[in-house]
C-alpha cells in the first residue's frame, strides 16, 4: 500500500504544480487531490439524440413513482439499521468496514476491480448522459462533459447552465424530470442486464468439481466406482469400504481412492472473543464430523438441524474422520450460547464432503440463482438482490466448475456486475438528502405540495435539510458504529 500512497502523494503534487502554473484552468479545476477535467466534445451527440423531446420528457415522468418508491424503500432500510446499531451492533467485519461503503472496486471488498470497473463506467456514463439529454429536452443548455479524478476516475458529470435549470418560472416537474433521469436511466439498465444475465443461465452446463483439504479443484468428477457421475451421486459410493473416484483435468484422466464417509468439513475454529468449546475439546480444522451424539451427519443440514434441538450447556459427543490419517476421533465437549443458540464454535463447508473430499455441484448454485427472478412479486425478496453481491460476486474463477467456454463467463460477469452497480446507484441516489438527485426531486416535490403556504419554499428547504442529516449521520452510524465501538 505505501507504493500506492506515493502514487497519489506524486499524483496531487502534480496537480498543484498545474494549478499555480495557470495550466489546469484551461482543462478544469480541482478540489484538492479530487480534479474535474472539463470538455465540450459529446455536447453535439447529446443535442442530437435529445430531439425526441417528448419520448424523453416520458420516460424520466415514468421514474417518478420508481423514484419515490425506492426513496421510501431506503428510508426504511436506514430506519431498521439505524435501531440495530443502536440495539444490537454487529462486530467489525468486511460487511461494516469503511471500505464496503464505498462502491470503488478494487477498495470495496466485495467488488472485483475488472468487472466493477466496466458496471461503475456503464453506471456513471449511463447517470450522466441521462441526465444530459434531459437538460436538452428541457431546453436547458449543456456547459460542458467531464470526468472526476482522484488519481483512478471516480465519476462523471454533466454541466447544466445552472441558471436555466433553476429559474423561477421553470415548473417543478421540468425540474423533477431533470433530476430523476439519471435515476431512471440506471434503473433501465439493470434491468434489461438483470434480464439477459438471469435468461443466459439455463445455457451453462454444471459439473461436479471435486476440492481437496486445500480448496485446490482437483478437476471435474466423471465417475465413481465406474459409474457416471450425475445429480445425485452419493449412492455411487460404497459407505465403509475405499472408493475409486475417476476426475478429468486440464492433464487428462485420473483416478484417485477416496474413504466412503459422509459429513461436514471443518474449515476453521472460531475464535472472537475466547476459546469455544469445539477447540478446547481438541477439535482441529480439516477433521469431518460424521456423527453427532450417535446420529450420522452426511450434509450441512443434518448438522443445521441437529444443533436447532440442542441448547448451550448440552453435553455432545462428536466423532470425526480425519482424511489424512485415515482415523475415526471422539470428542466430548458442552455447547456454549452463542447469539442466542448452541455452539461448538467451528466454521463448515457448505460443500458435500466424502472422505475428505469436497464435492461441488454447481448445479445447485445455477438452480439457486435461477429462482431469484420468481421470487421478486414479494417484496422482503428484493433484499436478496441488494445483498447478492456479498454472497455472490459473480462466476470469476469458478470457470473449471462448468463444462462452458471462457466468454460465456466474461458475458455473465459483465451483465450481472453492470446490473448490479447500476441498480444500487440508481438506489442510493433515491435518498432525499442534497447532493443526490432523489433529494433535490423531492424538494421540488415538497415546494409543489406547499406552494399553496407562504413559506412553502422555505418549509421544503428546511425539511430536506433534515433528512440530510438524518441520511448521512445514518450512514455515519453504520460504519462507525461497529468499527470504533461506540
Amino acid at each position: 500500500m505505501l507504493w500506492l500512497l506515493a502514487v497519489f502523494i506524486a499524483y496531487w503534487a502534480l496537480i498543484e504544480v498545474l494549478r499555480i502554473s495557470g495550466k489546469l484552468e484551461k482543462y478544469g479545476k480541482n478540489y484538492g487531490p479530487i480534479l474535474l477535467l472539463k470538455t465540450s466534445k459529446g455536447i453535439s451527440f447529446i443535442d442530437r439524440i435529445s430531439k425526441k423531446k417528448l419520448f424523453w420528457k416520458t420516460f424520466a415522468s415514468a421514474g417518478f413513482p420508481l423514484m419515490f418508491f425506492s426513496m421510501v424503500f431506503m428510508m426504511g432500510l436506514l430506519i431498521l439499521a439505524d435501531i440495530i446499531m443502536l440495539v444490537s451492533p454487529p462486530k467489525p467485519s468486511e460487511l461494516t468496514s469503511p471500505q464496503a461503503a464505498l462502491l470503488i472496486p478494487g477498495i470495496n471488498p466485495f467488488i472485483p476491480l475488472v468487472w466493477g470497473i466496466i458496471g461503475l463506467a456503464v453506471a456513471i456514463i449511463v447517470h450522466e448522459l441521462s441526465h444530459g439529454v434531459l437538460c436538452r429536452a428541457e431546453g436547458i443548455r449543456v456547459k460542458s462533459l467531464g470526468i472526476i479524478l482522484a488519481l483512478f476516475p471516480i465519476g462523471a458529470f454533466v454541466e447544466p447552465e445552472e441558471n436555466e435549470l433553476l429559474d423561477k418560472k421553470r415548473s417543478k416537474v421540468s425540474k423533477m424530470r431533470v433530476y430523476t433521469a439519471g435515476i431512471t436511466g440506471n434503473y433501465l439498465v439493470a434491468f434489461i442486464a438483470f434480464g439477459l444475465f438471469f435468461s443466459m443461465l439455463p445455457m451453462l452446463n454444471p459439473v461436479v468439481a471435486v476440492v481437496d483439504e486445500r480448496g485446490e479443484i482437483l478437476g471435474r468428477a466423471l465417475e465413481i466406482n465406474g459409474k457416471p457421475v450425475s445429480g445425485d451421486f452419493y449412492s455411487l459410493v460404497r459407505e465403509g469400504e475405499w472408493n475409486r473416484l475417476l476426475i478429468e483435468n486440464e492433464t487428462g484422466r485420473h483416478e484417485i481412492e477416496f474413504y466412503g464417509v459422509f459429513g461436514v468439513k471443518i474449515i476453521g475454529l472460531y475464535r472472537e472473543g475466547g476459546i469455544f468449546p469445539a477447540e478446547l475439546s481438541g477439535m482441529r480444522a480439516g477433521l469431518v464430523i460424521t456423527e453427532i451424539d450417535g446420529k450420522k451427519i452426511r450434509k450441512i443440514d443434518d448438522f443445521r438441524e441437529l444443533m436447532m434441538m440442542k441448547r448451550a450447556g448440552d453435553e455432545i459427543e462428536v466423532k470425526t474422520y480425519d482424511p489424512v490419517s485415515g482415523n475415526f476421533e471422539k470428542f466430548r465437549l458442552k455447547l456454549v450460547e452463542h447469539d442466542g443458540r448452541a455452539f461448538m464454535g467451528v466454521y463448515l463447508s457448505n460443500h458435500d464432503c466424502i472422505g475428505g473430499l469436497n464435492f461441488v455441484n454447481t448445479k445447485l448454485l445455477v438452480s439457486a440463482l435461477q429462482e431469484i427472478p420468481s421470487r421478486l412479486s414479494d417484496p422482503v425478496s428484493w433484499l436478496v438482490l441488494i445483498s447478492m453481491p456479498f454472497s455472490f460476486q459473480g462466476f470469476a474463477g469458478m470457470e473449471k466448475l462448468f463444462d462452458n467456454p471462457q466468454y460465456t463467463f466474461w458475458i455473465l460477469n459483465s451483465l450481472y456486475w453492470i446490473a448490479w452497480i447500476n441498480f444500487y446507484v440508481a438506489l442510493f441516489n433515491c435518498l432525499p438528502a442534497i447532493p443526490l438527485d432523489g433529494g433535490r426531486a423531492f424538494q421540488e416535490a415538497m415546494s409543489a405540495l406547499l406552494r399553496r403556504f407562504e413559506r412553502g419554499e422555505e418549509i421544503s428547504a428546511n425539511i430536506v435539510k433534515i433528512l440530510t442529516f438524518f441520511v448521512f449521520f445514518s450512514i455515519f452510524m453504520m460504519i462507525a458504529i461497529p468499527n470504533l465501538g461506540l
